[in-house]
C-alpha cells in the first residue's frame, strides 16, 4: 500500500501506449460525503492499480458533497500529488444524482468508470472493469463485483446473502447477453450513453442500466473486478437501505417505462433463469439462507410496503442516501 506522499507509476499514467490499437481515454468520478477514514484508502487502490495496455487514466475528479471533515483537505493534497486528481466541491448534499451530473458535464474522456468514495478497488479491478470495452464485442456499460463486509451477525448474513444473489443475477444475465441490472458501487459507461441524470434520481445504477437496456445493450458483469463495499450495520439501517432501493426502482420505472433488470424483475419475465439463480445460491450458502428467510425476506415485503405507501401518497423521492457501516 501507498504513503500518502508517494505517486503511483502504474500504467495508468495518462499517457497514451503505442500500438495498433488506439489508446482509449479513461475519466473517473469518485463521489463523497464525510469520508476521510476512507477516501485514502480509495484513492491508494485506484492509484495502485497496475494499469493495461490500451487504456489511459486521465483525469479524476473527486466531488465532495456537503463535507465538514477534512476529506476535502484530503483530496487536495493528493491532487497536490498527481495533477490528474481534480476537487468539486458542493456546499451542500444534493443527492448522487446531482455530483455525477457534475462529472458528467466535464470529462474529456471516451470511458467514464464510477465508484463511491467509500469503497476500495481489489488489485487489477480497473483492468478487469475495463476490458469489457475491447475486443470484437466491445461493452457500452460495464460493472464489477461488490465484495461486502464479512460479518456474523444475522443482518449480516442476510446482507451478504442478498448481494451473493444480486451477484449471480448480474453475471447470469450478462453470460446471456441478457438486459441486465447495473451495481453503481464500480460502474463504467461509454462515453454518449447517458448525458445528464434527473436532479431527483435515488439509483444512479439502476437508471444506467435501464436506458442501456432501451437501447438494446447489456450492463457487462465483471466478477474479477472486485470493489469492498460497506455494509448496513444493523437490522433497522438493512431496512432503510432496501426501502429506498425499491422506491427507486420503482421511480425507475415511472421515469422511463421499464422495471430495473434484478432478480424480481426477472422472475416475471424469465422465471426459468430467476430458478436457476436461486437453487445456486441455496445449494452453495446453507447459514446464510437460514439468515436471508428470517431476516431478508421480511424485510423486503416491508420494503415494498413502504416503497408502495410512499408513491400511494405521492412522497417527493429524496435523492439524498442515508450512510451505512460508518464503524468500519
Amino acid at each position: 500500500m501507498m504513503r500518502s506522499g508517494e505517486v503511483s507509476q502504474s500504467p495508468f499514467s495518462g499517457e497514451a501506449h503505442s500500438g495498433v490499437s488506439p489508446c482509449i481515454r479513461v475519466s473517473m468520478g469518485i463521489f463523497a460525503h464525510n469520508e476521510e477514514r476512507r477516501i485514502t484508502h480509495l484513492l491508494e487502490s485506484l492509484l495502485g492499480q497496475s494499469g493495461s495496455d490500451g487504456f489511459a487514466l486521465q483525469e479524476i475528479f473527486v466531488v465532495a458533497s456537503g463535507c465538514n471533515d477534512r476529506t476535502e483537505e484530503i483530496v487536495r493534497n493528493w491532487a497536490n500529488l498527481d495533477a490528474r486528481i481534480q476537487l468539486i466541491s458542493e456546499p451542500h448534499r444534493n443527492g448522487k444524482a446531482s455530483s455525477i451530473n457534475q462529472v458528467l458535464r466535464r470529462y474529456r474522456g471516451d470511458v467514464l468508470v464510477l465508484v463511491n468514495a467509500d469503497a476500495s478497488l481489489f488489485p487489477d479491478a480497473l483492468t478487469h472493469l475495463l476490458a469489457a470495452f475491447t475486443g470484437n464485442d466491445p461493452a457500452q456499460i460495464a460493472c464489477g463485483r461488490p465484495v461486502p463486509e464479512v460479518r456474523k451477525d444475522l443482518a449480516g448474513l442476510a446482507n451478504g446473502f442478498l448481494w451473493s444473489l444480486h451477484n449471480r443475477t448480474l453475471k447470469t444475465l450478462s453470460d446471456l447477453r441478457l438486459p441486465n441490472h447495473c451495481c453503481d458501487e464500480f460502474m463504467a459507461i461509454r462515453r454518449g450513453l447517458v448525458s445528464s441524470l434527473p436532479k431527483n434520481l435515488i439509483n444512479d445504477g439502476a437508471y444506467f442500466a435501464a436506458v442501456a437496456a432501451l437501447h438494446g445493450f447489456s450492463v457487462r458483469f465483471s466478477s474479477n473486478a472486485r470493489v469492498h463495499v460497506a455494509t448496513p450495520g444493523s437490522v433497522s439501517e438493512l431496512l432503510a437501505q432496501r426501502y429506498r432501493i425499491v422506491r427507486g426502482h420503482r421511480q425507475i420505472r415511472r421515469l422511463l417505462g421499464i422495471r430495473p433488470k434484478t432478480l424480481n424483475g426477472i422472475c416475471r419475465e424469465r422465471p426459468e433463469v430467476a430458478a436457476r439463480i436461486v437453487w445456486s445460491e441455496f445449494a452453495h450458502q446453507r447459514f446464510e439462507v437460514l439468515a436471508f428467510l428470517v431476516v431478508a425476506v421480511p424485510i423486503e415485503i416491508c420494503a415494498n410496503l413502504l416503497a408502495y405507501f410512499d408513491d400511494f401518497r405521492r412522497r417527493e423521492y429524496d435523492p439524498v442516501w442515508r450512510r451505512v457501516g460508518r464503524a468500519a
